[in-house]
This record gives C-alpha cells, structure tokens and sequence, in this order.
C-alpha cells in the first residue's frame, strides 16, 4: 500500500477498550477532536441529531487538542477525561462542546459541578494530571493515522471527508455496513 493511500486510513485497532464510545454494533465512526474547535463541535453535532434518529452504529470520540491553535483545548480534554473517571465522560464533552468560548479551569469545574461531579476530584486530576495517558494515546492515534488538525473521522477505518450532516453521516455508515 502507497503512503499516501495509507494516510487516509485509521490505524487499528478501530475500535479500542479505551475509546469513549456510544453504540455497541454496527460500523465503526472515529472522530478527532478538540474542544476549543468550532469543526468538532459541529462534527459532533451532527453525528448528536443522528444518534437521535438511527442508533446502528458505534460513535468514538478521541482527543487531538491543539494547543498551539486553541490555548484551553489541553485543559478541556484533561478535564473531559477526569469526567470520564467519574462515569460522566459524555455529559462533560457535550457541555465542552456547546461552551467553546468559555473554557477556563474556573468554567470547567463549574459546568463538572452542574452535572453532579465531584468537583475537588476533579480539581485533583486535572492538576495531576492522571489521565494524561489516555489523551496522548488518542494523539499517537492520531499521528499514526496521519492525521493533523480537526476534526478527522473515520467510517470504519477509512477517512471520511464528507459534511456533518445527518443524512451524509447515515449514508456513510450505511455504506460501510454494506461494503
């Protein structure tokens, strides 16, 4: 295989035990994303209004914060893995998402603590630095698969460079399901 068609592919494995994933079953969509980037909300907005409709496939969020671009991305991926310790990975992200102007740690200890989070575990995580880990798995991910800015998706383990609307996303996943 040539590098370049290489490059449009996800590195496996697609799916890992480490991924925040919604579904179980069905073809596999990666998205990389950071939460200061107004592209991977809108990705994940539109992959939202799909699960809303049609549930048949499995959705993975992995982190690809840009710093050098968006200076609270870093501190919104630690903070959504230190939610994610708490069994509130999704709640979190969706808020991250839908508040991008607003991400200071004062901002994400007060969203953590208006879903019920324990806010000083988080506070300790976030300083620590604990799941550090997973989010430069999810970069090496990344890198691997050749990707460098966001958001990227993968429909299975092909790069998908369609709109973020449902009815693209559907038609993708449904392919991918047939093929």
């Amino acid at each position: 295989m040539d590098a370049e068609r290489a490059a449009d592919l996800l590195r496996p494995p697609f799916l890992r035990a480490s991924d925040h994933a919604l579904g179980e079953g069905g073809p596999v969509l990666v998205i990389f994303g950071d939460y200061e980037d107004p592209g991977s909300a809108a990705a994940d907005h539109g992959v939202k209004a799909l699960r809303e409709r049609w549930d048949g496939f499995t959705y993975a969020w992995r982190h690809l914060p840009l710093g050098e671009h968006h200076p609270h991305a870093n501190g919104a991926a630690l903070a959504a893995e230190g939610a994610a310790a708490q069994e509130s990975f999704w709640a979190f992200h969706h808020i991250l998402l839908s508040r991008q102007d607003a991400l200071t740690v004062p901002d994400l200890l007060a969203y953590a603590g208006s879903i019920g989070l324990d806010v000083p575990q988080l506070m300790d995580d976030m300083r620590e630095a604990r799941h550090v880990d997973q989010i430069l798995d999810d970069i090496r991910s990344a890198v691997g698969s050749g990707v460098t800015t966001t958001p990227v998706a993968f429909v299975q383990n092909e790069r998908w460079e369609g709109v973020w609307e449902p009815d693209a996303l559907e038609a993708a996943l449904r392919a991918a399901m047939a093929g």
